[in-house]
């Protein structure tokens, strides 16, 4: 069980939120719990059914508990319970203690007192499987109702780690939910999963499953729906005063109709053309269309007609005349800033590895905002997310925020209004890198030998830091 805070996970953002606005949490430790539930329950539970899990905790000493009496503390144990399970056609309730020696206590009295032919919970059977599973793991009482679509858990001390082993049984708490619909292998394996120390196979799990429900294209929807539109509804604006104007002028001045009749007539026009495309804009145009397929493309953030975006791929695109060149002085700038770790012999066989003999690809990425009427620039020193983490950030765009001749194509781009053309000038120039330019170069061999990345990427797919890779490449790995 690993007590990693899971808090950053495509199944928990704002979008999915609207996705999954069925099934919520309230007070939990972490996000794990709730994107965990989605994963299973995303295609199980019916449109119009919601499931919540419910966390409190409860902060009485050992002194008020001992002293209370039965019907006080059972009514503070169960405090909001049936309000919530109205509230909800489905639900999850884990009630913890947090002072010491507490929690020992609380589940004496529940399970003496709590369950059915008992005076309180007469509907809910005590699962004393679930108990014998987790008296390891968790100090718990575990009670499903007769319908299996309510669970209330009582717990000892709550930690990270013991909130995420509680996960594992989720079709018990839920059976009704699992009844004709079993796990998967694959959602079983997200299960076993939470039981490792670690959580990088967990994450792993989630994020395939994220993928499985195309979060990201409800993200493009999102940022991207009406983008393409944005100046014609600008300029639309902007033309309905000028008419508003004119009309005015026409009434004051008569002396200026002519002059002004033509001028109403052909903002009326131009208005028309723009309000027309609009209304033929498809939900999914061609802009949205092009982010959707690029796996590659990443939207940031998008509001009137500036679009922020990340772009991640492999450095693909230089002259192989100049890495040649270059690579083979070692006392040229490829190696001058170069960690104390690695030997130039040894960074010669990593450049020749990635950009001559085609063993290794550099995964790299760049960070752009495109102004529909002010064009291109880079985004210099930006705090890449984690599905970047994998990728290293291009020098010449994220150090030194050059994008080169690339920008002025991109307004040619714009000015033909191919916004699909213009975004894939920003692809193509995160791809490159100039082997000629010496300032960059050099930061950017200082920029691979430091970091503890895993962007070189193997033929079979596997990813390696730098000197990971400089290892394998020596014999060693």
């Amino acid at each position: 069980m690993f007590s990693k805070g899971i808090n950053d996970t495509a199944l928990t953002t704002e979008v999915a939120d609207r996705l999954f606005s069925n099934i919520t949490a309230a007070n939990a430790l972490d996000k794990s719990f709730l994107a965990t539930l989605r994963v299973l329950l995303h295609k199980r539970l019916p449109q119009n059914e919601t499931v919540r899990l419910t966390c409190r905790a409860l902060h009485d000493s050992l002194q008020d508990i001992t002293t209370a009496s039965v019907a006080h503390s059972m009514s503070w144990f169960l405090q909001d319970i049936a309000q919530h399970q109205l509230s909800a056609s489905h639900s999850i309730h884990i009630i913890y203690t947090k002072c010491a020696d507490t929690g020992a206590k609380m589940l004496e009295i529940v399970k003496a007192n709590a369950g059915k032919g008992k005076r309180y919970m007469g509907g809910f059977t005590r699962q004393d499987d679930l108990h014998i599973y987790y008296v390891r793991k968790a100090k718990s009482l575990f009670y499903t109702d007769e319908t299996g679509t309510h669970t209330v858990i009582f717990t000892d001390k709550l930690e990270l780690k013991q909130f995420h082993a509680l996960q594992m049984m989720i079709p018990k708490y839920l059976p009704h939910l699992f009844a004709q619909s079993p796990l998967t292998e694959n959602e079983t394996n997200l299960l076993k999963s939470l039981s490792n120390k670690s959580a990088i196979e967990y994450e792993t799990w989630l994020e395939r499953f994220s993928m499985d429900v195309d979060i990201r294209s409800e993200v493009i929807r999102t940022k991207l729906a009406g983008f393409e539109t944005a100046y014609e509804r600008i300029r639309a604006n902007e033309l309905r005063d000028e008419i508003s104007a004119h009309q005015k002028d026409y009434e004051y001045y008569l002396s200026m109709i002519r002059d002004t009749q033509h001028l109403l007539q052909e903002r009326m026009y131009t208005l028309a053309g723009l309000e027309d495309a609009i209304i033929k804009q498809n939900e999914n145009s061609e802009l949205m269309e092009y982010f959707m397929c690029n796996k590659n493309l990443t939207i940031l953030h998008a509001e009137g007609t500036i679009i922020k975006f990340a772009v991640h791929g492999y450095a693909d695109i230089y002259d192989t005349d100049a890495v040649e060149r270059y690579v083979a002085n070692h006392d040229g700038f490829l190696y001058q800033q170069i960690a104390a770790s690695i030997t130039p012999v040894q960074m010669e066989k990593l450049y020749r590895a990635i950009f001559i003999d085609d063993v290794y690809k550099l995964r790299i990425c760049a960070a752009f905002l495109v102004d529909m009427r002010k064009g291109l620039r880079a985004l210099q020193h930006y705090t890449f997310s984690a599905e970047s983490k994998t990728y290293l950030p291009n020098t010449h765009i994220n150090y030194y925020g050059c994008v080169g001749s690339y920008a002025g194509r991109f307004q040619e781009y714009m000015q033909k209004r191919d916004y699909v053309g213009a975004i894939d000038q920003a692809v193509v120039s995160a791809r490159n890198l100039n082997f000629y330019d010496s300032t960059v170069m050099a930061q950017f061999a200082h920029d691979l030998s430091h970091t503890d990345i895993t962007c070189i990427e193997t033929t079979d797919g596997s990813l390696l830091t730098p000197c990971e890779a400089i290892i394998q490449l020596e014999g060693g790995g």
